[in-house]
């Protein structure tokens, strides 16, 4: 037997409880292409159920990592399209589509310290960088950056305890123009090679150091293929940025949109001091293993920036970075003694 269509209109169904914006629940897919024992997720963790307690019933939170949703390096598209909603990658996958990106990677920024970045990243400079991230990518961006932590040299064989060390020595990058051109600077060779592959490069003395951070080389275990010991030069201190697709955010009920930025207002100092503790601990667990660590003094990094200094033209021209920006952030040192 055949039912009939039964067809109700919008407002018995209003009356019903059953439609309308006040029942309306949306979801929020959060993209992560690292694992959940990873620092960035755990705090991302810390934010959903945060905005869950404060946005109630009027939005579901769903974390996806270990890329079950997109890579890092394919998630601004998915954002731009609002195919998700959204994501928190790193500066480095960033700065193809938007160049400014990789400001803090400019020798400019070689050797500074934590705090420096994170002022210039979440006062003026950042915000200019946010605000051509939002009209290029068609995205909101709430709030302060995460940290990841200082890249730093890691060697096989004889250590690197001076920056001349460096000549002719091969060294896994993981891409990135200024990342090679710092290499080069040193005399030494840059070789982009993915992560999974890093221990056989080293190995197979394929390379005889890599540009990573302690946690990095501790999650792989890299003692275990041949390297003996790190140069702490702090090349460029890593973030990672929130991104919320605007079609997405545009749609939110604007209680929702306030919940998302205090939720991640409130969860940005914790992560931050979860990545601090967590490279410390890397640290720690390097030198146990057995692993060598020379740390420069401030002058040997200065002059090692100043070195540096006359590539940075050349890498702001390549890389399309506003050289307005690099500009105005070169005055911001200039007026803190950083530079010369």
């Amino acid at each position: 037997m055949t039912l009939p269509i039964v067809r109700i209109t919008a407002a018995f169904a209003l009356g019903l409880g059953l439609a309308g914006p006040a029942a309306a629940q949306q979801t929020m897919r959060i993209s992560l292409d690292t694992n959940p024992s990873h620092v960035r997720n755990k705090a991302v963790e810390i934010f959903a159920e945060k905005l869950r307690e404060k946005a109630g019933d009027k939005l579901t939170v769903e974390v996806y990592p270990s890329a079950q949703l997109y890579r890092d390096r394919d998630v601004a598209r998915a954002l731009r399209q609002g195919a998700v909603e959204m994501a928190i990658p790193g500066t480095w996958v960033l700065d193809g589509t938007v160049p400014s990106f990789g400001l803090s990677s400019l020798p400019m920024f070689y050797g500074l310290p934590e705090e420096v970045t994170l002022e210039l990243m979440d006062g003026e400079v950042g915000a200019k960088i946010n605000a051509t991230a939002e009209e290029r990518l068609r995205v909101h961006i709430p709030g302060p950056w995460f940290n990841l932590g200082f890249s730093n040299y890691y060697s096989t064989g004889a250590p690197i305890e001076t920056h001349a060390d460096m000549q002719n020595l091969k060294v896994r990058i993981s891409g990135g123009t200024a990342n090679a051109t710092r290499v080069e600077g040193f005399g030494g060779v840059p070789n982009m090679i993915a992560w999974p592959d890093v221990p056989l490069a080293l190995s197979s003395n394929v390379v005889d150091a890599v540009s990573s951070t302690h946690e990095s080389i501790v999650s792989a275990q890299l003692w275990d293929s041949g390297l003996t010991h790190a140069f702490e030069d702090k090349q460029w201190f890593s973030q990672y940025v929130p991104m919320i697709s605007s079609r997405f955010w545009d749609d939110l009920d604007p209680e929702v949109q306030a919940a998302i930025t205090e939720a991640w207002a409130e969860t940005v100092p914790e992560e931050r001091k979860m990545a601090a503790d967590a490279q410390l601990r890397a640290r720690e667990k390097l030198v146990s293993e057995g692993m060598g660590m020379t740390t420069p003094t401030d002058e040997a990094l200065a002059e090692a920036r100043r070195k540096l200094m006359p590539l940075q033209d050349g890498l702001v021209s390549e890389m399309e970075i506003d050289p307005e920006l690099v500009a105005f952030t070169m005055e911001e040192l200039k007026e803190r003694g950083l530079i010369d």
